[in-house]
């Protein structure tokens, strides 16, 4: 309490002491103060209604007892408090600088709450001692309703609250005490204390709060304006990049131009002096003829790599099959492989990716020609490979039977202008592997690479991250340039599907697969006993069988658990994929058994579902045995 209230005396002290030295509200303050008393102004106006109302009932109940004169002469200096506020409320509006100005009205609401608790406390201290019981209480109920009704304006600003409570109440409360403390009417002034007591400290409660809002406020603003700034900034920002994007390619395009244009005439102008140089200088066009095709070679790499550097390469993603893919980059590849009188090989996978065909290509072929072009080899041998890695991912390699690649020169071989101890032996600028490392870099492949020195080397393309790759027999009909050629699909299905025209027709096809089927339009009790004969070896389902019904997942746990394993499942439904995962996160401590379904959205063609099911089943797919009555001859393996 001692420590509160020495700091409200600092606080005082703090806004009344002008004269004292270096007192100098700071802006913060200034800011926080006009807020607040701005706050106070806007409910003036409940004041001014409770001390107009509380004067004229006073006045009305206490005029006949007499002293008109000291009734009516109070009642004036009431009204002229009341005109003198209205006043203070308009000036202080209308002053667009009072926040620089926040000491002057500090003084003016200091002197308002002056003159409002010493009207009020003279009347609290005088009208109860004109006469009877009927007055005190008069007198009693009207300053404390005036307080009351104060209350909310003056709270606002915790001095001006002091001193109206301590002027106005005080008075009131003492004038009780000293005519009343021995009479029954004692307890009037005690109870008056304590309503003293509860107005300062529900207005300090009330200031707090107020306080702790315009703070707050403040802090928003400043967020709010520290955020439009930095928006700002960013947007200024993006506009520069992009106006820098702009002139670097208008710089290569004019560079492109320029460079290109007397490369071209000198190699024509090299391709005349070749037919008509007389014997004794061909050697020397010739050495001219080389150096005018290094040249070329430089400048394009430079190029290459500045288009890189400035992020101005245009990336056009599509599926592209690897097979097809392959063969076109064995015929590109393949006089490279002649000239040096080895052997490109190539190993696809059936599948496709997603990827920059064009982009990609520069990379394997950079990748190619440095292998033959290095190679100490007399026959040396290049393969190029596709390979399966965890999670669906496919990796590239390029394989060489070259001098490898010292571990010194590995940690530099991407540099720009670099070239390893093998590179030094033949031609070259050091910028093919630095191109190969930009493009990689552009296209989110990752790039890694392993060499034994005397035996060979590998570079590896992880198409990973911000690439996909999918099994090309589940590609999206009329971008494969092969017939599609379903797998059957010899197995037992259960397959769960409330909509009787949906259920139908997917199950002739699954049946024209090979399929055993079982349809039900929902898991209940009584099919979970017959699924234990039936061992079905798939569960395609939907996800939503309507209210009472489990769901895709809920079923999926249910069919695991009472058959006590693992059932593959695909759920083919037209229920957004992430709120079937979100059920699946729920089902956490029931998923022991079972595995995430694989999602097929509606609707789903032929290949897809065939797919789904092919690799679901060849995958995950539980080695059951056949159910009762069925013979083993109709369920050959599968996984072979």
């Amino acid at each position: 309490m001692g420590a509160r209230f020495s700091a409200f005396r600092l606080a005082v002290r703090r806004i009344f002491s002008e004269s004292l030295p270096g007192a100098v509200l700071g802006k913060r303050t200034s800011r926080v103060i006009s807020q607040q008393l701005d706050q106070a102004m806007r409910v003036m106006s409940v004041a001014l209604i409770a001390q107009g109302a509380g004067a004229a009932l006073l006045i009305a109940s206490l005029w006949s007892a007499g002293s008109h004169a000291l009734l009516i002469s109070w009642g004036i200096v009431v009204i002229l408090t009341i005109i003198f506020s209205i006043e203070y409320n308009h000036l202080f509006f209308a002053d667009k600088n009072r926040v620089a100005r926040i000491r002057g009205w500090i003084r003016v609401g200091i002197a308002h709450s002056f003159v409002t608790g010493i009207t009020w406390g003279f009347a609290g201290a005088v009208f109860p001692s004109l006469g009877s019981e009927y007055t005190l209480a008069a007198s009693v109920s009207a300053v404390i309703g005036v307080a009351l009704g104060s209350w909310p304006f003056y709270a606002m600003w915790l001095p001006g609250l002091a001193i109206f409570t301590f002027l106005a109440l005080f008075p009131t409360g003492l004038s009780i005490l000293l005519n009343y403390f021995h009479t029954s009417q004692g307890f009037v002034a005690i109870f008056f204390f304590i309503v003293i007591g509860v107005i300062l400290y529900s207005g300090r409660r009330l200031h707090d709060l107020i306080l702790s809002s315009i703070l707050t406020e403040t802090e928003n603003r400043k967020l709010l304006q520290k955020l439009a700034r930095e928006r700002n900034a960013a947007e200024a920002a993006r506009r520069t990049a992009v106006r820098e994007g702009q002139k670097r390619q208008e710089f290569f395009r004019a560079a492109n131009h320029d460079l290109r244009q007397p490369l071209q005439a000198m190699a024509i102008y090299l391709q005349i002096l070749k037919k008509k140089a007389p014997a004794d200088i061909a050697p020397v066009v010739q050495q001219l003829s080389l150096c005018a095709g290094s040249i070329s070679n430089l400048v394009e790499q430079i190029l290459e790599v500045s288009r890189i550097t400035a992020d101005t390469l245009a990336i056009q993603r599509e599926l592209v099959p690897i097979p097809e893919y392959f063969e076109k980059l064995r015929q590109e590849c393949a006089p490279i492989a002649r000239a040096r009188g080895g052997t490109f090989v190539i190993r696809p996978l059936d599948y496709k990716i997603d990827t920059d065909p064009a982009l990609l290509s520069r990379v394997i072929r950079n990748l190619v020609n440095n292998a033959f072009k290095y190679s100490d080899k007399e026959h040396p041998i290049v393969i190029l490979a596709a390979r399966r890695r965890a999670k669906g991912l496919i990796q590239i390699c390029v394989y060489d039977n070259g001098p490898g690649i010292s571990r010194e020169d590995r940690e530099k071989i991407f540099h720009s202008f670099y070239r390893g101890e093998a590179g030094r032996k033949a031609e070259g600028f050091g910028l093919g592997l630095a191109i190969v490392k930009g493009i990689c870099s552009r296209l989110g492949i990752g790039l890694s690479m392993g060499s034994l020195p005397g035996k060979g080397s590998v570079f590896r393309l992880q198409l990973g991250a911000s690439t996909i790759t999918e099994p090309l027999a589940l590609s999206p009909r009329g971008q494969a340039k092969k017939t599609i050629e379903f797998r059957d699909i010899l197995a037992r299905i259960l397959y769960l599907e409330d909509n009787r025209t949906v259920s139908d027709s997917v199950k002739a096809l699954l049946e024209s697969w090979g399929a055993t089927v079982r349809v039900s339009p929902f898991l209940d009790d009584g099919l979970l006993e017959e699924m234990k004969a039936f061992r079905p070896q798939i569960l395609l389902t939907d996800f939503d069988f309507g209210e009472g019904a489990p769901n895709g997942i809920e079923s999926c746990l249910k069919l695991s658990h009472a058959l006590k394993t693992s059932v593959p499942t695909v759920i083919l439904t037209a229920v957004p994929e992430d709120m079937i995962e979100r059920e699946w996160q729920k089902q956490l401590p029931h998923r022991a058994l079972a595995e995430m379904p694989e999602i097929l959205r509606k609707p789903a063609d032929e290949e897809k579902l065939n797919g789904a099911l092919w690799r679901m089943f060849e995958t995950k797919g539980p080695d059951f045995a056949a159910p009762s009555g069925t013979s083993q001859a109709a369920e050959p393996a599968l996984k072979g």
